[in-house]
């Protein structure tokens, strides 16, 4: 794996695991996580071209100037693509946020997409429109309460944290604390960007949301984990409707079943892919 600090035209950070593979996994990791998310599947699958993006204030990548909201992920994705030339047919691999982006992605740019891969999150969050206003209110609200990062004296304290909160193990939870924290006149802070933490203002409604969903035309996968669900059984039923041609399969494992059971996720993606290529 070779990691590279910026795309020169969108400073998006990204991990590549070159192979010889006739198709390119993009990764879209999760929110407030980093392309060091997808580390342990990709020992799982060293034989295929991947590449693991790191959002915009998230990682290695640059902070925004302005806020964070959900289709500009879309669009970072896009150009990323772009400017990486990737030349042959792509699959999509989505964690939690980076499940909803792909998701989205793959219907607004159907073309040279292979394949779509979800785990953990499915199509992009909606908002009842009885709710918009309200939830208008609380988002600009937010804006005034933004609060500098605060440093820790070890790294070891931010493991901890991290692994805690998250539900992983340590070993995991350094992973992703080598990738986001710096180390700044003797304390170690959070890279992330703190406006990550503010709620986007606008969402889309739910038919919105359907309109989306419906519009994927790939064969597509969802992973769900079992031990900590996001997504609960009705919530799945509802939106798999939605899809075309959408398989699920519920493994062990929490919210970062991706890193905590690597090998079954890579067993599922693995089959999924010898279905499509």
């Amino acid at each position: 794996m070779t990691d590279f600090p910026y795309l020169s035209h969108s400073n998006i950070a990204y991990i590549e695991q070159t192979a010889s593979s006739d198709y390119c996994v993009v990764m879209l990791h999760g929110w407030m996580d980093n392309a060091a998310s997808f580390t342990p599947l990709l020992k799982q699958i060293s034989d295929v071209h991947c590449i693991a993006l790191d959002f915009p204030g998230h990682g290695l990548s640059a902070h925004r100037q302005g806020y964070y909201h959900f289709v500009d992920y879309v669009d970072d994705v896009y150009r990323a693509i772009c400017e990486l030339k990737v030349n042959k047919p792509i699959i999509l691999i989505g964690h939690s946020l980076g499940a909803l982006v792909a998701t989205t992605y793959a219907a607004a740019f159907p073309e040279k997409l292979l394949g779509l891969v979800c785990i953990d999150g499915l199509g992009p969050l909606s908002l009842a429109d009885e709710e918009t206003t309200t939830h208008l209110t609380r988002a600009i609200k937010q804006r005034q309460a933004v609060k500098p990062a605060k440093g820790f004296e070890k790294l070891e304290s931010a493991v901890k944290l991290r692994a805690q909160t998250n539900g992983i193990n340590e070993q995991n939870s350094q992973l992703l604390v080598e990738r986001a924290v710096i180390k700044r006149d003797g304390l170690w802070y959070w890279r992330h960007d703190q406006k990550l933490k503010l709620s986007s203002p606008l969402r889309f409604s739910e038919s919105q949301a359907e309109n989306i969903c419906r519009a994927v035309q790939q064969p597509s996968l969802l992973i769900a984990a079992s031990e900590h669900p996001l997504l609960s059984t009705k919530y799945i039923s509802h939106r798999q409707a939605w899809f075309k041609q959408l398989k699920t399969h519920l493994l062990s494992g929490g919210h970062h079943l991706h890193m905590q059971n690597s090998a079954e996720v890579a067993r599922c993606i693995k089959a999924y892919i010898k279905t499509i290529v």
